[in-house]
């Protein structure tokens, strides 16, 4: 699984460039025009209904609904938090293209996408872009999770708290509609099935980030001094920034400090835009915070 996903890597980096380039900036000027031309017909929005996905209509042959539904986030609620909620998610897609490049956000967008719109079409239900775009937040606050950001440009909180709460409003929603579909069952109609929609967008966020979820979780619930598990991996330099002076490495990740001789199959690249000769590993070469001072 290991020599998967480290090929994987590889892949996304060599052809980092390749794809939709500021994919969010499309999703939200398209959002936004939507909106407008809903606004100009209010009593009959054509345009949306014609681009939300509907089940039905996508089984008579209007497949283009399966793609489309991202572009009515906007209109489908309160206009005022829909900008709030384009321009952050905006702001979630350019630091995903920068630090992981145009490819694999694409890949990872539209394979949320994808995934919902399979359990949506077997579930019987209809989807909508909410978990995918919430799906992007929790990219974000997996890598940068000390990051700060201010709720409603006041109140400051680092992403990986947000994070968290966004796990557990998943849950909820997810109790609650298990709880749903037993009373309907009980009832003798048809199972409440979406419920399950927010899981598929989690299962998106999981094989993109594996074992990185963890990054969310606090700092003592991650490493403990006594916890045998950490003591084997600094032994084995597989712990970020374990130092290692006077091992005559050529190359060291600045992030995680793995090095040529620690880990023999790793490639090392050196950044641009980082002040200085900063050095990273390939899973942390398009995943790391710019050095600028």
């Amino acid at each position: 699984m290991k020599k998967l996903r480290t090929k994987i890597n590889r892949f996304f980096y060599k052809n980092s460039r390749r794809g939709i380039r500021n994919l969010m900036l499309y999703i939200a000027v398209g959002n936004l025009i939507v909106y407008l031309l809903c606004l100009l017909n209010s009593q009959n929005p054509l345009f949306y209904y014609l681009l939300i996905f509907d089940r039905s209509a996508i089984l008579r042959g209007e497949v283009w609904r399966l793609i489309s539904y991202p572009l009515t986030f906007l209109a489908g609620g309160s206009p005022f938090l829909g900008v709030i909620a384009l321009l952050f998610y905006y702001w979630c897609g350019q630091i995903l293209e920068q630090y992981w490049g145009t490819l694999r956000l694409n890949i990872y967008y539209f394979s949320g996408i994808l995934l919902t719109d399979i359990a949506a079409l077997l579930l019987r239900v209809n989807a909508g872009a909410g978990y995918i775009n919430l799906s992007l937040f929790l990219a974000v606050a997996t890598i940068l999770p000390n990051e700060m950001v201010r709720i409603y440009f006041i109140i400051p909180v680092k992403m990986k708290w947000l994070g968290l709460v966004d796990l557990g409003v998943t849950l909820v929603q997810v109790v609650l509609g298990v709880i749903a579909m037993v009373r309907s069952l009980e009832a003798g109609s048809f199972p409440y099935l979406a419920w399950l929609l927010p899981i598929i967008a989690l299962l998106n966020y999981f094989l993109f980030f594996g074992k990185q979820i963890v990054n969310l979780l606090p700092d003592f619930l991650r490493f403990h001094p006594t916890h045998k598990s950490r003591k084997r991996a600094v032994k084995q330099g597989t712990i970020y920034n374990v130092p290692r002076a006077g091992d005559n490495a050529r190359f060291r990740c600045t992030v995680c400090g793995r090095t040529e001789l620690t880990n023999p199959k790793l490639e090392f690249r050196y950044c641009s835009k980082c002040k200085g000769y900063r050095c990273y590993c390939e899973d942390h070469i398009n995943n790391h915070t710019h050095i600028t001072e």
